[in-house]
């Protein structure tokens, strides 16, 4: 490799004939995973400006604007063969190099695919009212079904009633990790098998929040407040149908939250309960569909909010075989043994075929 690269700057390097800034500037458009890891592979100089350009931090804001809100970055190695934090051989290394391989695995991490069987959601927070607590509190629906096991015991959430159709409710939930990437929330209204018609208490329009905790949390799940918490994004409005059925509501673009909070905000009522006549929302079931990055966690150094990103630093040995090789690419690194190992493994699977054809 070393011998490519001296031969590659002795044909001429079309980078070297151009001044840093314009350099810099046509790197810019590399906007893949491919592009960028070929260029870094092409010679020592193209890797340079890659790194000096921090490509791969650009990758992540074009994709997850969220990153911006990371005014430092830091790299915790866990490996056993290290000392511990503190001591002569500290892991942590602001450098280039650095910042290259966290953002590099931080892209990687940030497009993952979502969990499809297993919600983000770690547990409930609070709720903005509860008609009756607990047994219809907002941890009710972590709950997959209308009813428990029984088949007779309901499972939900009731706002409190309300003579104003326009009177907003929250349900706010952690997430399962500081960082999570989400995609899209399903909520389920609740339908009241036990009352006469079987009304169906949904609300009018659903709201996405997503953001972080400013002051220590209140443990109590029915009596959180907004104030507690700033919001880095807010979706669209989106319609929610009357009907018995989990509903998904996608976000634009898969979203990046950083602080682990989500906020469901309900808005406009269209139930009302034949009892009192008073407008009611109930939700039978909430979940999230995203994913973690599990090697990955903020902390909140100051306001307006900033966050340091915090890598843990899990060095995993590559993978050889075709995948492990296009991850290594993906990962830019291109060694020489990798590519000897997919080499002679597809040499011997040739012979030991035609070996069984005879």
């Amino acid at each position: 490799m070393k011998d490519l690269n001296m031969g590659l700057e002795s044909r001429g390097d079309l980078m070297r004939k151009l001044d840093d800034d314009t350099a810099m500037h046509l790197l810019q458009y590399l906007d893949t995973t491919k592009d960028i890891a070929s260029a870094s592979s092409v010679c020592r100089s193209w890797r340079s400006f890659v790194r000096e350009g921090q490509l791969w931090k650009g990758l992540c804001l074009k994709e997850f604007p969220e990153v911006r809100t990371f005014e430092e970055d830091i790299e915790e190695d866990q490996s056993k063969d290290l000392p511990p934090a503190g001591s002569c051989g500290s892991s942590v290394k602001p450098n280039l190099e650095r910042k290259e391989r966290i953002y590099r695995d931080l892209f990687r991490e940030l497009r993952n695919k979502p969990m499809d069987n297993k919600s983000c959601i770690r547990e409930a927070v609070s709720a903005s009212s509860t008609d009756n607590y607990p047994e219809e509190s907002i941890v009710q629906t972590l709950h997959p079904r209308p009813r428990y096991h029984d088949e007779q015991t309901p499972s939900y959430w009731s706002s409190t009633g309300q003579r104003d159709v326009n009177h907003p409710e929250t349900l706010t939930y952690n997430l399962v990790s500081q960082l999570c990437v989400v995609h899209e929330v399903r909520i389920r209204p609740f339908k009241a098998f036990f009352q006469f018609g079987q009304p169906i208490y949904s609300a009018k329009n659903v709201r996405i929040r997503l953001g972080h905790v400013v002051k220590s949390a209140k443990t109590d799940c029915d009596s959180g407040s907004t104030k507690d918490y700033v919001w880095t994004y807010e979706s669209p409005i989106f319609n929610m149908e009357q009907v018995d059925s989990m509903q998904v509501f996608k976000l634009p673009r898969p979203v990046l939250c950083v602080g682990g909070i989500l906020q469901v905000e309900l808005l406009g009522r269209v139930q009302t309960q034949e009892m009192d006549q008073l407008y009611y929302i109930c939700i039978c079931h909430v979940s999230v569909v995203g994913w973690p990055l599990s090697d990955f966690r903020a902390r909140l150094t100051g306001e307006p909010p900033k966050f340091c990103l915090e890598y843990r630093g899990r060095y995993k040995e590559s993978q050889t075989g075709v995948h492990g090789v296009k991850q290594n690419l993906v990962r830019g690194e291109t060694a020489p043994e990798i590519w000897m190992s997919f080499a002679i493994s597809r040499v011997l699977r040739r012979n030991r075929i035609f070996l069984n054809s005879l």
